[in-house]
């Protein structure tokens, strides 16, 4: 057939007709349609970014940043620097000249404690290192710290393993931007969301690490379990924190998790005979909202040996590892 044929797109056509108008009429009725829709901008713009918003947070929130000295500024000022006194920080001190977020952009980690921001962070990443160099025999190239927030961790492994790629992501947007913004191009962050997928390649990671993640993780835990799975190398490791039938057993009044727990209506009847003891493998404190993971999850460490094993091996379950949550450590064989 000639494609460049005058009778194919005659406009006058009774085939051209038949095909084309019902099309405009489909498109009259779009334009209609977008149209009412431009106009109530004024009145409602959530339409435009509140699926974003569904699996995400921050999507449609722009801010200039407010940002701190680096860590060193802030010893001075710091409450808690009897929690470091047997932390060898120096060199790493000496070496971190980047800025620090404030405390709204960083999850209200240490409140005004600065420098125990950033230590805690020093604590942690050195940790993560020394388990992956135990369990898995080879040094790490590749590091995603999922839910890394503003950096906490991913700034000092960078200056810890220099020559290990490290990733950060995060479901808020904002975290993403800050560690882009304010920390080295050697560290690389970007957005994730709520739905288990990852934009790595198989078999392309050597450790993962998720601080308080799966401790919000109500729906979709086992799905993560097996995205983690996918992108590890094997004999990578993943280092995951989580809230446990002990923790329910440890906290007191002095823990930042104690007030929104025993403040939940959940936790008013299930727990005031003093028994922390709860039915089934998981107890899951919900706060109803229109986003995702606003939640407080406890699992049985027994559920966590019997179940989390089917997908990874689990080699390590290490209690207040170092204060208020425990941490399990798995590998993929």
């Amino acid at each position: 057939m000639n494609h460049d044929s005058p009778r194919r797109f005659n406009p006058k056509s009774q085939a051209f007709m038949r095909r084309v108008l019902p099309l405009c009429r489909f498109t009259r009725c779009f334009d209609d349609v977008k149209m009412r829709d431009l106009s109530n901008q004024s009145k409602d713009l959530s339409f435009m970014s509140s699926w974003e918003n569904n699996i995400c947070l921050k999507s449609d929130i722009e801010r200039k940043f407010s940002i701190l000295e680096p860590a060193a500024a802030h010893i001075s000022t710091d409450n808690r620097m009897s929690w470091w006194k047997n932390l060898d920080f120096t060199d790493q001190l000496a070496r971190d000249t980047w800025p620090l977020p404030v405390t709204e952009d960083r999850e209200g980690y240490h409140g005004s404690n600065h420098f125990s921001y950033w230590a805690s962070g020093l604590v942690d990443s050195r940790m993560l290192l020394d388990a992956s160099r135990s369990f898995s025999g080879n040094p790490p190239k590749v590091f995603l710290d999922l839910g890394c927030a503003s950096g906490r961790v991913i700034r000092h492994t960078s200056l810890l393993q220099p020559d290990m790629r490290t990733l950060g992501c995060d479901i808020n947007r904002l975290h993403v931007e800050w560690c882009n913004k304010f920390l080295p191009p050697s560290i690389t962050a970007f957005q994730n969301h709520s739905i288990p997928s990852l934009p790595l390649e198989s078999n392309s990671v050597d450790i993962v690490s998720a601080y308080s993640v799966f401790t919000h993780i109500e729906a979709l835990e086992s799905t993560w379990l097996m995205e983690i799975r996918r992108i590890l190398r094997p004999g990578g490791i993943a280092w995951i924190t989580v809230h446990s039938d002990w923790t329910l057993r440890d906290m007191n009044e002095t823990w930042p998790l104690w007030g929104p727990v025993m403040k939940h209506p959940q936790a008013v009847s299930l727990l005031a005979d003093g028994n922390r003891d709860f039915e089934g493998d998981r107890l899951v404190f919900r706060w109803h909202g229109d986003r995702s993971y606003s939640s407080n999850v406890f699992y049985k460490e027994s559920y966590i040996r019997s179940h989390w094993c089917r997908i990874m091996e689990v080699i390590d379950f290490r209690r207040r590892h170092p204060s208020y949550q425990d941490v399990v450590i798995l590998r993929k064989n």
